[in-house]
């Protein structure tokens, strides 16, 4: 499935971004390690990618940092809410926020697109090797991690 490139203006109105932009940017982070509440390129958590990703592409200032290594649906999920648009997972396109389910643990990702047709999450992982990655975003991952989605979400801004 190929997904359409989307752009939106950054609030100063200065700057176009894509869809395509922040899976890139996002990129740029593979390999950087796990650190609970890191927002450096020495170490980021889950949630940090998504803010840092944010803040560089000028989409958002928003970051909070006051939450438990452990999150819950409520917590990731109201902040998701709060800050950005709900979508389907039918209509994920690259760029957009997934929430997660890792059995009691909650995680967050920034979609990308697999070379090959569907797409990726690009997330800082806690289990081994405890560093930002790369997986197919496919049923049959999610099945093997024992993961579900909770929820799926877009910058404000950027178009279906």
């Amino acid at each position: 499935m190929t997904l359409a490139t989307t752009t939106t203006a950054a609030p100063s109105g200065s700057v176009s971004v894509s869809g395509a932009d922040i899976a890139r940017v996002a990129r740029d982070y593979l390999g950087a390690r796990w650190t609970h509440q890191g927002r450096a390129e020495n170490g980021l958590d889950c949630a940090g990618l998504i803010v840092k990703v944010a803040k560089e592409l000028g989409l958002s200032d928003f970051d909070k940092t006051d939450y438990a290594r452990t999150a819950t649906d409520e917590t990731m999920l109201s902040i998701c809410r709060e800050h950005l648009v709900e979508v389907a997972r039918s209509d994920l396109q690259e760029g957009d926020i997934v929430v997660m389910r890792f059995g009691a643990t909650r995680h967050i990702g920034i979609v990308g697109l697999y070379p090959y047709g569907g797409h990726t999450v690009i997330h800082a992982q806690t289990m081994h090797p405890r560093m930002v990655v790369e997986n197919q975003l496919s049923d049959s991952w999610l099945s093997m991690v024992s993961a579900s989605i909770a929820g799926c979400f877009r910058f404000p801004g950027l178009a279906a």
